[in-house]
């Protein structure tokens, strides 16, 4: 948790408010809408998971209840609510559209990716183009 804190302190606000837009644009064009609460935790998540790579792989463990301790709420409420927000998405036929971000055919049309396969695909492709 230390490192994270060291590395999020190193992140100027212009920095930070750009990566915050970009996540924004992505989870709008998939459809997910700011008044699904999904639409903060997964916002929350993504940045999470941009800074410290290995939260990925901890989803569950550490990244869940990071983000519920922030919001006051519990990680079974999180993971559920970004299950929900991927729903909607993959409901409103939206979801497909990440195929379009990257440029390759990531989902088929009747695939639904899970919480940590969206997070980890949405964060690793902003890494990339912000080099972090």
């Amino acid at each position: 948790m230390d490192q994270l804190n060291e590395k999020l302190t190193n992140i100027s606000k212009e920095e930070e408010k750009n990566l915050d837009r970009k996540v924004v644009d992505i989870l709008l064009s998939l459809g997910i809408s700011p008044n699904l609460q999904g639409y903060t935790f997964l916002k929350e998540s993504i940045k999470l998971a941009i800074y410290n790579p290995s939260y990925i792989g901890a989803i569950t463990k550490i990244m869940y209840p990071t983000i519920a301790i922030k919001f006051k709420t519990t990680a079974c409420r999180v993971e559920r609510s970004i299950r929900h927000a991927l729903e909607v998405s993959y409901m409103k036929g939206k979801i497909y559209n990440i195929n379009e971000i990257f440029g390759l055919k990531i989902l088929e049309e009747n695939e639904k990716p899970t919480n940590s396969e969206f997070v980890a695909l949405i964060a690793d492709r902003l890494a990339l183009e912000l080099n972090y």
